[in-house]
């Protein structure tokens, strides 16, 4: 946690300056590139990265990290291949065909990260996830500062996080390449199949929960632009960045952790109450003071530090900011799904969660635009405002829920024994 923090701070002192070199649409551009990556990546490796941490044997956990990079490079090369067929049939653009491969290779970066971690956290090298998130964060702001000073623009904000990724993860592929040598039968196709079907259901019930929420994220994304606005869309996105960077100072090692350590717990078939109360109490105390000064002074903030143009994000951000100290407190915790077998019962919140919010950023703009069109309310709000303050109170219930459900499960399973969850 303290080499995610530093990761953390470092990115928290360049950003000032960013926001002073890029504009609100740059940084539009730039959410919707990360969301898509975060998309195409999710389908890359179908979840099976996420049992690493939890097979049984070493062994076992090395062909699954072998069979998700195959698939992976399955998954990216058909991705290329469509979207060149894709812009074949458009109007010859370069810049779709280089977004296209800065986009696939943002991807196989994500990838190796996402593999190198739940290794990491299963064989308890954490310093080298630190290490990770620190190489990470040094080079990708730098990287943007130099492009920014270059006037690059918005892909001096895409370059900058491919390149700086891809520096930070010699130390994850190095640890694969060592552990090949020592995992020579993990390479049987007849053994990957085996655990494949074992594990069948993070692609067919984790991975739809997942793709479900990316790809809210990215629908969200086109329909802000769309009918808002690329510089709508990026005092959103930075606002929604500035709130989620504590889950990743504090809340992403100890989610990592918490997983680790419950999972192990539940296989002794020890309770893990205790550990989910804990873990639910340190997050709160974590986030009330930086959450609460955001709610009541996000706008004055964000214009001092960022800049004025930046005032609008920070009055955003005051909107977002019970929402999003709820899901710092689901995140992390979230894994108990897993550890539980409880993927269906989280999808279906999942599948709730995209319902309000599509119907709240898709139908409400066109409901309230036809209520001005024929002058049947003389409303003095901000719609964009008004849509945002409506989904955060949907948001702040549904979390507030999933906290109370998980806190009941696991007390059942303390009193009752574990039988009702093998």
């Amino acid at each position: 946690m303290t080499g995610t923090a530093i990761a953390q701070l470092i990115a928290y002192l360049i950003y000032p300056v960013l926001t002073r070199i890029y504009s609100t649409a740059d940084m539009g551009e730039l959410g919707v590139y990360t969301r898509l990556v975060a998309f195409i990546a999710a389908i890359a490796t179908a979840r099976y990265e996420a049992t690493l941490p939890i097979a049984k044997q070493d062994n076992h956990a090395f062909s699954l990290y072998r069979l998700s990079f195959r698939i992976s490079l399955i998954v990216l090369t058909a991705v290329f291949l469509v979207g060149m067929t894709y812009f074949l049939f458009k109007p010859y653009n370069f810049s779709n065909y280089v977004f296209l491969i800065v986009s696939v290779l943002s991807a196989y970066v994500s990838v190796w990260i996402n593999l190198g971690t739940n290794w990491s956290v299963r064989k308890k090298l954490f310093r080298q996830i630190s290490v990770q998130r620190m190489v990470n964060s040094v080079s990708v702001n730098f990287l943007r500062l130099i492009f920014g000073v270059l006037n690059w623009g918005a892909f001096g904000l895409i370059f900058g996080t491919l390149l700086g990724s891809f520096l930070s993860i010699f130390a994850f592929v190095k640890t694969f390449l060592s552990n090949k040598k020592g995992h020579a039968s993990t390479a049987d196709l007849r053994r990957m199949r085996i655990l494949a079907k074992e594990y069948r259901s993070y692609p067919a019930v984790y991975l739809p929960h997942v793709l479900l929420d990316l790809a809210v994220d990215l629908a969200l994304a086109a329909l802000i632009v769309e009918f808002y606005g690329k510089g709508t869309f990026g005092s959103y996105s930075y606002a929604y960045l500035m709130l989620k960077l504590p889950l990743g100072l504090f809340g992403q090692s100890l989610g990592q952790v918490f997983f680790n350590k419950s999972s192990e717990m539940f296989h002794k078939k020890q309770s893990i109450y205790a550990l989910t109360l804990k873990t639910i109490r340190t997050l709160f105390f974590l986030s009330i003071v930086p959450f609460t000064v955001l709610f009541f002074f996000g706008s004055e903030l964000f214009g001092f530090v960022f800049g004025e143009r930046w005032a609008e994000a920070g009055r955003i951000a005051e909107i977002l900011a019970p929402a999003l100290m709820l899901n710092f407190m689901v995140s992390p915790i979230s894994s108990l799904s897993l550890v539980l077998s409880k993927q269906k019962l989280m999808f279906g919140f999942g599948l709730a969660v995209a319902f309000f919010q599509l119907f709240n950023f898709g139908v409400l703009p066109i409901l309230l635009s036809l209520l001005d069109k024929f002058q049947i309310t003389n409303r003095s709000f901000d719609p964009f405002h008004w849509i945002l303050g409506f989904n955060s109170i949907l948001l702040s219930v549904v979390y507030l829920v999933i906290i109370l459900l998980f806190l009941r499960m696991t007390k059942r399973m303390h009193a009752d024994g574990h039988k009702q969850y093998i």
